[in-house]
C-alpha cells in the first residue's frame, strides 16, 4: 500500500514538473503563430478610408491581405497581398516586405496609397517595426513605437 502511494505521488510530481517546464515553450510557440483580422478607419485630409488587414504569421514568414476603399471616392479601392519575412525578439517584430501582389480590383496608385499607409505595404524591400502584444482575450494589439495602432481579432479558430 505504501509503495503504491509513493508511486502515485512520484507520478504526480513528475507530471507537475513536466507541465511546469513545457508550458512556457508551448506559450512561446503560440506567440510565433497568429492569424487575425483588423478593421479600421483612417482620416486623411478630406478622405476617409475603411481598411481591413488580415495577418497570417507562421514562424519567420508572414502574409497580410490589405484591402480598403474611400468613403468619398468609391472608385478608390485597394486590395493587395504582402508576403514578408520577419524576425522577432519577444514582442518586437521586424518585418521585411518581399512581394507585393496587387489584386485585380486594386484601383489606386502606389503614390496615392503611400500617403495613407507605410511603404512596407507598397514597395518590396521596405521594412516596418511593430510591437505585437497578445491580450487576455487572445486578440493582438499592434503598436508602432509605443502608440497602439489597432487591435487585431484572433481568427485562428
Amino acid at each position: 500500500m505504501v509503495k503504491k502511494l509513493i508511486r502515485i505521488l512520484l507520478g504526480a510530481v513528475i507530471l507537475a514538473e513536466t507541465i511546469y517546464f513545457v508550458r512556457p515553450y508551448v506559450q512561446r510557440r503560440q506567440a510565433e503563430s497568429l492569424n487575425c483580422v483588423a478593421n479600421l478607419i483612417q482620416h486623411y485630409d478630406n478622405q476617409i478610408y475603411n481598411i481591413s488587414l488580415n495577418y497570417l504569421i507562421r514562424g519567420n514568414f508572414g502574409l497580410v491581405h490589405l484591402s480598403g476603399h474611400s468613403d468619398i471616392n468609391p472608385e478608390k479601392i485597394f486590395s493587395r497581398k504582402v508576403s514578408f519575412r520577419l524576425q522577432h525578439n519577444g514582442d518586437i517584430y521586424y518585418m521585411l516586405a518581399e512581394k507585393i501582389i496587387r489584386l485585380p480590383n486594386d484601383k489606386i496608385s502606389d503614390m496615392e496609397l503611400s500617403q495613407h499607409l507605410p511603404r512596407f505595404f507598397i514597395t518590396p524591400g521596405k521594412e516596418i517595426y511593430l510591437r505585437i502584444l497578445k491580450q487576455e482575450n487572445n486578440n493582438f494589439v499592434f503598436l508602432v513605437n509605443s502608440i497602439p495602432t489597432f487591435v487585431c481579432k484572433d481568427i485562428s479558430g
